[in-house]
């Protein structure tokens, strides 16, 4: 079932149920409201026939025989005048046995030891009146027991029958006009998210992520839009810099895998090569192999993003810094210090971070000379490390943490070109940012900054 289609039925059903609610309630106030002008019409009825008493307040009847016989001009003419015109009447005993109709017959609810008395208001009923509901009004006459006049709903019913047609037509034309209005308001509505799922399946197709969506169509779907294009140029770009690292890395790779072509070809050319000619070619092929390994493994790291796995932790940047401080001072080319000016929480993944700070220690010993001091300065959020090595040049600061990027006076230097790449790649993923600027030690200040967990709030 469609998007489209679910809001129109939905729509429907609201309105639907709106309708018989109000419906409902209009026909019941309807109804209450005529069988209420009927009792007032019934009880007016019963006042005027109390009205019909002679003088002393009885009706002239001297005994209850005289009922079955009245006289017209006898003692009973006074009540049998009041009640004879109306075509449902009749006078009942107290124990409501009939002594005589004054029209059509007719049953009522109202039970004898319900009937009033005397001096008691009339009493109101149901009624039935061949077959069709109706209305009773009892009154006391004294000793002569009770006259009873009723009324037919006929009219009423008639009316209520109408009511209700018209509640159904106009019911129906208001849920027919909903759900056409509904179904075409939710075709513009869903019109964006057809755009959108057209625009998914056409990535999918064709693996094309440079075609923005529109994002017109309301704040929600304007959003999804925009979240949706942000995605696709987070696609677009991921798949830039792989096909840049892939790019880079074959060049990379070239030079160590043709150099141990040329070492391997050397020593099956010359079986006989000198012990120490031998010993060389085999020694450079080692660290050739060496240096391969070091930069497919920090390859993986970049194509895998360093720690993307690993749950987020909240953790203070001294304690992941100090373990690698006295890792590095024990191995005793550099000597290896902490310098500890605030201490704060980050929210951020360890393995990845211990990373990022071990990549700018060793890339600091690299190109520090021995027995130097190596500075890893740790301010609230920030790591930077000082070294005493030639430093950065002012047009290299900005690029010194791209993939492969080796400054000119280092490029005799071993490594891949891949650490600084790893350490930008962290702080980013930690929304924070990296700094390669001249340190006051004399050589190089190179780290990256982090939001605290104070910064966050």
């Amino acid at each position: 079932m469609s998007l489209r289609l679910r809001i129109a039925l939905l729509v429907v059903a609201v309105v639907t149920v709106v309708v018989v609610v109000v419906g409902e309630r209009t026909y019941t106030a309807a109804e209450s409201e005529f069988i209420e002008e009927v009792d007032l019409e019934l009880v007016d009825r019963a006042r005027s026939l109390l009205g019909a008493r002679g003088p002393g307040g009885a009706f002239g009847l001297r005994s209850i025989d005289e009922v079955d016989r009245p006289s017209v001009r006898g003692p009973g003419a006074r009540l049998f005048e009041a009640i004879e015109r109306d075509l449902w009447a009749r006078l009942v005993t107290a124990d409501g046995a009939v002594l005589r109709d004054f029209g059509a017959a007719f049953e009522t609810s109202v039970a004898p030891n319900d009937f009033p008395t005397e001096e008691a208001l009339p009493v109101l009923g149901d009624a039935e009146i061949g077959g069709a509901r109706g209305r009773v009004v009892t009154v006391s006459v004294g000793d002569l027991g009770f006259v009873q006049i009723a009324r037919p709903l006929t009219e009423i019913d008639q009316s209520l029958d109408d009511l209700v047609n018209r509640i159904f037509l106009i019911g129906l034309l208001a849920v027919l006009g909903a759900g056409g209005f509904a179904w075409f308001s939710a075709g513009s509505t869903v019109e964006p998210i057809r755009r959108l799922t057209a625009a998914s399946e056409r990535v999918a197709q064709t693996g094309d992520f440079d075609h923005p969506v529109d994002g017109a169509g309301g704040a929600e779907v304007g959003r999804l839009a925009a979240s949706f294009n942000s995605m696709l140029a987070a696609l677009s770009a991921s798949r830039r810099q792989q096909h840049r690292l892939v790019m880079d890395a074959s060049h990379e790779l070239r030079t160590p895998l043709a150099s141990m072509q040329t070492n391997i070809d050397v020593l099956r050319s010359r079986p006989n090569l000198e012990p120490e000619m031998h010993a060389a070619v085999v020694d450079d092929l080692h660290a050739e192999i060496g240096e391969l390994s070091a930069l497919v493994a920090e390859l993986v790291d970049l194509a895998t993003d360093v720690g993307e796995e690993e749950p987020v932790a909240a953790v203070e940047l001294s304690a992941i810094v100090e373990p690698i401080v006295q890792r590095a001072s024990r191995r005793g080319t550099h000597d290896v210090v902490l310098d500890l000016r605030a201490q704060a929480v980050v929210e951020g993944r360890p393995v990845a971070l211990a990373r990022a700070v071990r990549n700018l220690v060793e890339n600091a010993m690299k190109f520090a000379p021995e027995g130097t001091c190596v500075r890893v300065e740790v301010d609230g959020g920030q790591v930077i490390v000082h070294d005493q090595g030639p430093g950065i040049p002012q047009a290299d600061r900005e690029v010194v943490f791209e993939r492969f990027h080796r400054v000119e006076a280092t490029r005799t230097f071993p490594g891949s070109g891949l650490g600084l790449a790893i350490v930008r790649q962290v702080a980013e993923a930690h929304d924070g940012s990296v700094v390669a600027s001249a340190s006051p030690d004399g050589g190089a200040a190179v780290g990256f900054s982090v939001p605290t967990s104070a910064d966050r709030v």
